[in-house]
Parts: C-alpha cells; sequence; structure tokens
C-alpha cells in the first residue's frame, strides 16, 4: 500500500488528535502541521514536526494530501483557501472507529477512537466525529460538522452544515439541526432545531439566537 505524505491544518490540541488518528490508522506520512492565522517563530515544531506559515509550504499540492484538524468558525475559510491552492482532502479514520461498510465518509472527515457511524448514514466533508460519539443509522451531516465526544445521535438524524454538537449530547431519531445550529453539552434535543441557535438543557431549548456554529 503507498503511503501517503499528509499536511494536518491547525497547530492546535486537536491536531495533535489527528497527529495520533493518522499514526494509529496507518498509510499515511504526517510531515507537518500549518497555522494560517499567526506566523509560527522560524523551526517551530509541535511533536516533533514543523509548523509552517501557510503562504511558506514547502510542500506543494502534487506532493501532500491534506486534512483540517481545526474546530473554529476558521475552519471553512481555511479549508478554502487550501483548496483554492489545489490541495487535495484526505480523512482519517482511526482503526478503533466502527464504520458501517454502508456509511459514506467524504473527503476530510476525522473520526477518533471509538466512533460508531451506522448503516447508510453519510457525513459531509470535513465532518469531525469525537470519541466515544454515536451516529445512527440513515445519519446526514453537512460539511464541517463537529459531533462532540460521547454524543448520542439516533438514526434518520439531520445535521447542516457547520452544526456543532456539544459532549454527551442526545438527539432523538429523525430530527433536523439547522445549519450553524449549536447543540451544548448534555443537552437532550426532542424537536427541531432552528439554523443558528444553540440549545441547551433537558429537554433542550433556545438559549441564544444568532450563533454561527464551529
Amino acid at each position: 500500500m503507498a503511503v501517503r505524505s499528509l499536511l494536518i491544518l491547525g497547530d492546535g490540541q486537536f491536531a495533535v488528535e489527528a497527529l495520533d488518528i493518522a499514526e494509529a490508522a496507518g498509510g499515511v506520512a504526517p510531515i507537518g502541521f500549518v497555522n494560517s492565522i499567526v506566523r509560527p517563530d522560524a523551526g517551530s515544531m509541535l511533536e516533533g514536526l514543523p509548523i509552517f506559515w501557510v503562504d511558506d509550504i514547502p510542500f506543494g499540492p502534487n506532493d501532500c494530501d491534506v486534512v483540517c484538524a481545526i474546530v473554529t468558525t476558521m475552519r471553512r475559510a481555511f479549508i478554502e483557501s487550501m483548496r483554492g491552492r489545489g490541495y487535495r482532502f484526505s480523512s482519517l479514520i482511526h482503526p478503533l472507529a466502527s464504520v458501517s461498510k454502508r456509511a459514506r465518509i467524504h473527503d476530510g472527515c476525522i473520526l477518533n477512537a471509538g466512533a460508531v457511524v451506522g448503516s447508510n448514514a453519510d457525513l459531509g466533508e470535513h465532518t469531525i466525529v469525537n470519541r466515544g460519539a454515536l451516529m445512527g443509522h440513515d445519519c446526514l451531516t453537512g460539511i464541517c460538522c463537529t459531533i462532540g465526544p460521547g454524543a448520542n445521535i439516533a438514526g434518520g438524524v439531520e445535521i447542516g452544515d457547520r452544526a456543532f454538537i456539544g459532549q454527551g449530547a442526545v438527539i432523538r431519531e429523525r430530527l433536523k439541526i439547522g445549519a450553524g445550529a449549536v447543540v451544548a453539552a448534555g443537552a437532550v434535543v426532542l424537536r427541531d432545531v432552528e439554523p443558528n441557535v444553540m440549545v441547551a438543557g433537558i429537554p433542550a431549548r433556545t438559549i441564544k439566537s444568532g450563533v454561527n456554529g464551529y
């Protein structure tokens, strides 16, 4: 099996998680991290790998794949910038994740250890499914969604672009979570969530409007 070189976009804590997943999964050779917000000092390193400023990457689009490991509102812009430069996005799936052979995992997704993705689920580009999160059968996510550790999402749930599902949240079957919505940690969602709102509590209720997901 050919080994692909891999650049990890971001240099924070989740970027190190992505490095762990890449090393566990095999088939890729991480070659560095990329920062697009603060220019790193010359010679900056993280976990033994160099940190490159986005305009000074020494590898071209034909030399490596990339994966985006930042969980902020900057993620979409960073992805579009790298795509515009011609880079290809890879997905990372930890070997301890359980993914149905009937699920569809699109480019740029990151699935951590213990993640479960059920049959006919469809994860949009750059979706992150954290440790121990459960995605039921026929779930659908848009692009740049984040599913927090231990979240439990029942079958047939639709999650819009950039939505953020917090740690340990529970979402009932066949609901719709709007684009840019935020479901707080530990919330129990029993009805649809409108776009660009934050919900919290048991049962979950809207506590803030005008949010923009992650």
